[in-house]
């Protein structure tokens, strides 16, 4: 313990391979095939970590390494700030400088924890302690940029499947309890048997939600075909002529795949700020008649005054029009309550945008040959928060969800791959496919079994034609009181087993 005090050398060597293994968990491009790395290095990096803060590597590395290894994932952060702001690159750099620093402390409370409880309850403590730490730090923490540790299993479907029962937070909380038994079992040098009995337990929970997954109760076979338009816009462009032009890529698709085709029903998605520069919160009886001739469901990422919003026609239905519900903070809107919003607006020369509410009628509903079938939308950084998924399908009802994404602010970067990697799971937590509309990065579906497709590279232009069969299923994890009953287990075990240290 002393010896890795005194010797800051080997620390701070320490601290960069933590980061690096950190990286690994989060880098690999979302369809790489990789994901068993991926899943490996979600487990690897809090096994280690807790090894080396358990054999006394003070805080301070370990803050280091959780700095140093959000900058390898995030390092597009100053660069989409610097063009997204405007700002000159030095604030932009100081700006993600603070986002790093603190999504570090969120990670370095949950270490703290797990110790704390190690030094009065032992291996089992430190597991529960982390465990219940990542829940809160994920569920209730505040985020910039919303994402799960859990989402690095979704590299892998019949890994991913689990998430059906635990969701992406409750696999994240699976991997640090494990990494904190197994770093504690490492740091008191026990034998092969104690240190592998951790990742064994891990890899058999899973391997069961798996099995499980296949006997949850599916709804009926429902069929869609769907057209994806990609335009490769300038993000945030306003000019006239956006929807013609988007009509004429998606008019050229219908016509070379032949749709609508008998017995099946179209859907027509543009992404986020697909049409800019007008107000779509206003009636259109042309919009309807667009939808009509071309025989489609229509559904598109536009704007209305200060909301960012997603409408939808199809024939004989009302207008639908959804408002984005969750504004990413800094990017879209201040953080705050009200009235610090529009402070610091009023002194940053920001616009905060206006959130929307949900409601029964948050879902948009169009006629199919199999019955009415209703698309829950999530417009870009929503589909990062499982719990406004969970809320949007209690309140609205759905059988599939779609994912409208304005990506152009991040150029050739990572991030579209990250951004995909963190939604991926949201097909397996609500049994429902995920489809994947992008203005300028990679398109693509999402399946309810884990499995998925991506198209293209980043910053192209693409149109995309899939034929969807799938069976709704019922999942545990779409109902909220799953990861509150957790909590409230882990609480409890946690309590006991200090109360039993104690003791004895």
């Amino acid at each position: 313990m002393n010896g890795t005090r005194s010797r800051p050398a080997g620390a701070l060597g320490l601290a960069l391979i933590l980061a690096l293994v950190f990286v690994l968990a989060f880098r690999f491009p979302a369809d790489s095939g990789r994901g068993y790395l991926e899943a490996a290095a979600a487990l690897l990096f809090p096994t280690l970590l807790f090894a080396a803060l358990f054999r006394g590597l003070r805080a301070g590395w370990i803050y280091l390494a959780l700095f140093l290894g959000l900058v390898g994932i995030f390092h597009w952060v100053p660069g989409t700030i610097a063009v997204k702001g405007p700002l000159p690159y030095p604030l932009a750099l100081l700006g993600a400088g603070l986002f790093y620093g603190w999504e570090a402390l969120g990670f370095l409370a949950v270490a703290l924890a797990a110790r704390w409880a190690q030094r009065r309850g032992g291996p089992w403590a430190a597991a529960c302690a982390a465990a219940l730490a990542m829940l809160l730090w994920e569920i209730h923490g505040f985020h910039v940029y919303s994402w799960s540790w859990g989402a690095a299993l979704g590299g892998v479907p019949w890994l991913a499947r689990s998430a059906a029962f635990l969701g992406s937070h409750g696999l994240a909380a699976l991997l640090w309890a494990c990494g904190a038994f197994t770093g504690a079992e490492l740091a008191a040098k026990r034998g092969p048997r104690r240190i592998l009995a951790g990742p064994l337990v891990l890899l058999l929970l899973l391997t069961a939600g798996a099995g499980l997954w296949r006997m949850l109760p599916r709804g009926p076979l429902r069929m869609l075909d769907v057209v994806m338009i990609q335009p490769n816009f300038e993000a945030g462009l306003r000019r006239p002529g956006m929807e013609q032009d988007m009509w004429r890529r998606s008019d050229a698709e219908l016509k070379a795949l032949g749709w609508p085709r008998p017995g099946v029903a179209t859907l027509l998605l543009w992404p986020e700020s697909s049409v800019l520069g007008r107000d779509d919160r206003r009636p259109s009886e042309r919009m309807a008649l667009e939808a009509q001739l071309r025989g489609v469901a229509w559904l598109f990422g536009t704007e209305g005054g200060d909301f960012n919003l997603v409408r939808g026609e199809a024939a004989g239905q009302p207008s639908f029009i959804q408002a984005k519900v969750e504004p990413m903070p800094f990017g879209e809107r201040m953080p705050g309550p009200p009235w610090l919003r529009q402070w610091l607006d009023e002194h940053l020369g920001f616009v905060s945008q206006r959130a929307g509410t949900l409601t029964a009628a948050s879902s948009f509903q169009f006629p199919t040959p199999q019955g009415p079938l209703k698309v829950h939308p999530l417009i870009c950084s929503e589909a990062l928060m499982g719990d406004r998924v969970q809320a949007g399908l209690a309140l609205a009802g759905g059988d599939l969800l779609s994912n409208h994404t304005n990506d152009g602010w991040f150029e050739q970067s990572p991030a579209t791959d990250l951004h995909a990697a963190q939604i991926r799971l949201r097909a397996v937590e609500t049994g429902l496919p995920l489809l994947r509309a992008t203005l300028t990065g990679k398109s693509g579906v999402f399946r309810e079994d884990g499995s998925w497709v991506l198209w293209g590279r980043p910053m192209t232009e693409a149109a995309h034609g899939v034929q969807l069969r799938w069976r709704p299923i019922s999942t545990p994890a779409r109902n909220p009181w799953v990861l509150r009953c957790i909590m409230a287990a882990l609480a409890l075990i946690l309590a006991y087993r200090l109360t039993r240290k104690r003791i004895s």
